[in-house]
């Protein structure tokens, strides 16, 4: 007995029906044959939004630009051949960031691999270790049994992208021809849609959480406190990361937060909470902190965390998230879970103990640091940490800050003081690559339409350039500001500089035209070389809807030479 004619119209129905009651929201797909009984049961479902993207590798980084704002996993959906393979940087991005992704690979039927078919491979765990959980969905089965699986194999999916440890899935769906959709005509097709409908399982998936070590929750909470000049240290945090309660619970122990830009808790209100901005120019210094608290991600700072890994000296403790971050090996413990959870706990610990540590010791280093970052700044033309500063400035209260790894994310860290309107940072510092910037600040905007501001070099921005075509459909004001300064200059403040090699193989100079690209897309386009300029040029951007690229032109070794001038005032 052949298959009903609408079997694969209805399998595909049913499985993105699946995913959406499991919480999926956003579809992100690439054109491609093999994927097309899914692009359109997606298209066709009224709680997915479909979002079509040329090119699979913008593609991977726009959905993390989606999960990074919004916390829902997105669905990368992709014809067969090497289509998925382009979302693989995405993917490792993903699940070294613990952000749940979905991926639907559509895929010939098993016959045709190794069979020298076109547009065909293996794509059987494509993504290896990277990848959470993976499941073959095979061909297309009309029982009740088989549909039913079906939708517990999308719910099943989204539960694990979600958690314990969040982060990628991949779903392999072999579809045969015809491929379009079909209408239900005969009693049987009807009959077989009748069954179909109503098997998506309940609401969203649940997100699961590790469970707290006691007796580390126990030891932290007796070291904190006895210690007298603790520091709570956060590292690069997610969007969604529980900010009032970190701050909440540093007022209330009376710990010093050492805030990175990535961490949410440096923009912002902070009242009565001891704060330390500079640390990165006076760690080492005395005195030192006897005890850390580390949340968030390891460290951007390289000299920080070779500081933080020295290690047995001072007691340090890791809290929070799903997986271990400790790469020096030297932390006390590693207490994984919720971090708003555990810090209640801790704090639940140490109440009656909490005493004021009398005057805060870290003060006089940290307004030292600031005179020597001031008088530097003063002395030194127009460069990044000028600019850097001036994008800081204009972000209206609430706006996404995308922040580009090398030197952007350093310059903010670096230049910029806390407190403040309070802004959302976005950055990608799973694997810390440059690579999808402009996609992921495109995904970001497109999470909501709030003002989304950029700030990169011109070295990401040549990795990923083709992703302006998406940032050129955002719904709300997007600036994607762009350091110029010829190359990548973090090469110069690292030892490979004083060897005495060609630097240009390093620092790759791009000479991209910024101009001819924004006209190309069709994004308006700024140019500034000093900060009156791009004061303009930013609230312009700003007042508009849609993309602007704004060329901002530095020094080329002014990066270098800044951070130089600042460590001999010292």
């Amino acid at each position: 007995m052949s298959a009903p004619a609408n079997l694969l119209t209805v399998w595909a129905d049913v499985l993105l029906g699946a995913l959406a009651a499991a919480g999926v929201r956003d579809v992100v797909a690439s054109p491609g044959s093999r994927s097309t009984p899914f692009v359109l049961a997606a298209a066709r479902h009224p709680a997915l939004t479909l979002r079509v993207v040329v090119d699979e590798r913008s593609a991977g980084f726009f959905a993390l630009g989606l999960a990074r704002a919004g916390g829902a996993p997105p669905l990368l959906l992709s014809t067969s051949g090497t289509a998925p393979a382009h979302y693989y940087p995405a993917v490792i991005e993903a699940s070294e960031a613990g952000l749940p992704l979905l991926v639907l690979s559509a895929d010939r039927p098993a016959a045709l691999v190794r069979a020298g078919a076109p547009q065909t491979t293996d794509q059987t765990r494509l993504y290896g270790v990277h990848a959470r959980a993976f499941a073959d969905l095979g061909l297309p089965e009309g029982t009740d049994a088989a549909l039913a699986t079906l939708a517990q194999t999308a719910r099943w999916a989204v539960e694990r992208a979600l958690g314990p440890e969040p982060g990628p899935v991949q779903l392999n769906a072999p579809a045969d021809k015809p491929l379009e959709p079909v209408q239900a005509r005969t009693d049987e097709e009807r009959a077989l849609v009748d069954r179909a409908a109503g098997l998506a399982l309940g609401g969203p998936a649940p997100r699961a959480r590790p469970s707290p070590d006691a007796a580390a929750l126990a030891a932290l909470a007796d070291a904190l406190a006895r210690a007298e000049r603790p520091v709570l240290y956060a590292g690069p945090l997610g969007a969604d990361a529980p900010r009032d309660t970190v701050l909440d619970f540093a007022r209330r122990v009376g710990v010093t937060v050492l805030a990175e830009a990535s961490s949410q808790l440096r923009f912002g209100p902070r009242d009565g909470v001891r704060t330390a901005d500079a640390f990165d120019w006076w760690l080492g210094e005395s005195p030192t902190p006897d005890l850390v608290l580390e949340v968030g991600a390891t460290p951007t700072s390289s000299r920080t965390l070779e500081w933080l890994g020295r290690g047995a000296r001072v007691p340090r403790f890791v809290v929070g998230g799903t997986r271990r971050r400790d790469p020096a090996g030297t932390a006390r413990a590693v207490v994984l879970g919720e971090l708003g959870d555990l810090l209640d706990a801790i704090g639940a610990r140490v109440v009656g103990v909490t005493r004021e540590r009398g005057d805060d010791a870290f003060a006089v280093l940290e307004e030292r640091a600031w005179a020597r970052v001031e008088a530097c700044l003063a002395d030194a033309p127009f460069g990044e940490a000028h600019a850097t500063r001036c994008v800081l400035e204009r972000a209206p209260e609430g706006a996404r800050l995308v922040l580009g790894n090398s030197l952007p994310i350093r310059h903010v860290d670096r230049y910029v003081r806390g407190g403040g309107r309070r802004l959302r940072i976005l950055s990608q510092r799973g694997v810390n690559g440059i690579d999808g910037t402009l996609a992921g600040a495109a995904g970001a905007a497109a999470a909501s339409g709030e003002p989304t501001l950029a700030l990169l070099g011109d070295v990401a921005f040549a990795h990923d350039v083709g992703s302006l075509a998406l940032a050129a459909h955002a719904p709300g004001p997007l600036v994607l500001v762009v350091l110029d300064n010829g190359g990548g200059r973090i090469f110069e403040e690292l030892p490979v500089a004083r060897a005495g090699v060609d630097m240009t193989l390093f620092t790759t100079p791009t000479a991209l035209d910024l101009a001819a690209a924004a006209r190309t897309f069709g994004l308006a386009y700024a140019e500034a070389a000093g900060t009156r300029a791009l004061e303009g040029a930013l609230d312009e951007a700003l007042a508009r809807r849609g993309a602007t690229l704004v060329r901002v032109v530095v020094p080329p070794h002014g990066a270098a030479a800044l951070v130089r001038a600042i460590q001999e005032r010292a």
